[in-house]
């Protein structure tokens, strides 16, 4: 059965025929042939009328949150990714964007925009085909971070896994649809339609992300996931400007946009090894591939290193961890033994911020992020200091928490900040930070100070 929805879609695909389909909607995307979508009852309707927002001060970056300023964040944002006891589930992936006061949540069906300020939903965004999954609440939110482009006119980039409906003898179609919005607006720029790759069945577990983007141009990438025992993935290069597919690349996991480089994990022809490779961001031209290897990780670490941790291929007992060069993969630095499962951030300035927490322990070290040469590390027995637990890092500024409460640490020093930031938030710029509430609840707190 049609929905209404997905009524504009099917009228103007019914003629097409099954190898056309995807083409047919994209020609129905560039007319414009869009269903408004309804507004989710996620948090109270934005004010009406022309009531004046107060205004809100940018810290560059933030020392201090207002702790009873705080807005509840729609229950998407977090939804089935925190335990019990508070504890995140996600990997450290919140499905949030954050952009001056606005908050963009991501789910497999929708993409929220919402006020910090105001502590509303200015938009929701659904696609114009059938979403494959539909988030409920109280269920695991999978999806990925939204991507906001760079640039003096920012795009909120979302996929989602779609289903055109059959009609007569036209077969039912999944696709990705990608939706740009103007972040200034609020309203959906353009859509575009992507073939699945012809590895993807019915049912197998997928997922997609944006995974970076120059002004220019966007990486997206589709796999099977890791709770799947065939392995697989496909990345497109997208044109932002002409809103078209500029290459795909198969067997190419992609994991981090570096100035005209995309990099990612290649998969070898047989499918017994991956390799760290390197693309050109506009054409999918091959820049570099390293050494087949197993158990391969590739992920970003700033603008300028790679980090690569990898079994020796001839050797499985043999651990590999390396600091690279994502322009040439050449290796920069060896890096520390015990960072296998690091997570690293960029610290916006000129230092790599990796940490890494197993229980009640945590470890974190701060690189040169053009040398990867290490400037210090957490715990430090000789100094009597513990390593916190880091929630986030940004503009020089690392955040987190110990027993001793929420802290911040000078990215470039290790310092202690003396000015105490309140709440240790998961994400943050200065507007905002996204943190737990005393009662466990994803909140948004203002900066201030």
């Amino acid at each position: 059965m049609t929905t209404e929805k997905g009524a504009c879609l099917v009228n103007s695909a019914r003629k097409s025929s099954s190898s056309a389909l995807i083409a047919a909607l994209a020609m129905v995307f560039a007319a414009g042939c869009t269903q408004q979508p309804e507004r989710v009852d996620s948090a109270p309707p934005a004010p009406t009328g022309k009531q004046a927002l107060p205004a809100r001060t940018v810290y560059d970056p933030p020392a201090k949150f207002d702790t009873q300023a705080g807005v509840l964040m729609p229950w998407e944002a977090a939804s089935g990714l925190l335990s019990v006891s508070g504890t995140w589930l996600g990997g450290g992936k919140i499905p949030v964007a954050l952009h001056k006061d606005k908050a963009y949540v991501a789910t497999p069906d929708r993409l929220l925009a919402f006020s910090t300020t105001a502590g509303s939903l200015t938009a929701t965004i659904t696609p114009t085909a059938d979403a494959l999954s539909v988030l409920s609440r109280d269920d695991r939110n999978n999806a990925a971070p939204p991507v906001v482009t760079p640039g003096a006119n920012p795009l909120v980039l979302a996929p989602f896994f779609v289903q055109q409906p059959g009609v007569g003898t036209q077969a039912a179609t999944n696709f990705i649809e990608l939706t740009a919005t103007d972040a200034s607006s609020d309203k959906v720029d353009w859509r575009l339609p992507l073939t699945l790759p012809s590895w993807t069945k019915d049912g197998s577990p997928r997922t997609v992300s944006v995974v970076g983007a120059s002004e220019k141009v966007a990486i997206v990438t589709v796999s099977t996931g890791e709770s799947s025992l065939f392995s697989a993935a496909s990345t497109y290069g997208i044109d932002l400007t002409a809103h078209r597919v500029l290459w795909t690349k198969d067997r190419f996991e992609a994991t981090a946009v570096t100035g005209n480089i995309v990099a990612g994990e290649m998969e070898s022809t047989d499918e017994t090894y991956e390799s760290a490779s390197g693309y050109d961001l506009l054409t999918g031209t091959a820049r570099w591939r390293g050494e087949d290897r197993l158990n391969l990780d590739v992920k970003p670490a700033g603008a300028h290193l790679l980090l690569v941790q990898a079994r020796d291929k001839s050797d499985s007992r043999v651990r590999i961890q390396q600091f690279l060069d994502p322009a040439t993969g050449t290796v920069k630095h060896e890096a520390p033994e015990n960072i296998a499962g690091a997570r690293c951030d960029h610290d916006g300035q000129n230092t790599v911020v990796c940490s890494w927490d197993q229980g009640s322990l945590h470890n974190v070290w701060a690189f040169n992020d053009r040398t990867a040469s290490l400037l210090w590390q957490l715990p430090d027995e000789t100094a009597n200091r513990i390593a916190p637990r880091v929630t986030a890092v940004w503009n020089g500024r690392i955040y987190g928490e110990t027993n001793n409460g929420p802290l911040a640490l000078d990215s470039r020093t290790g310092a202690d900040l003396p000015t105490r930031p309140g709440v240790a938030p998961f994400l943050v710029n200065g507007y905002t930070g996204l943190a737990l509430s005393p009662e466990d609840d994803l909140t948004a707190y203002p900066a201030a100070g």
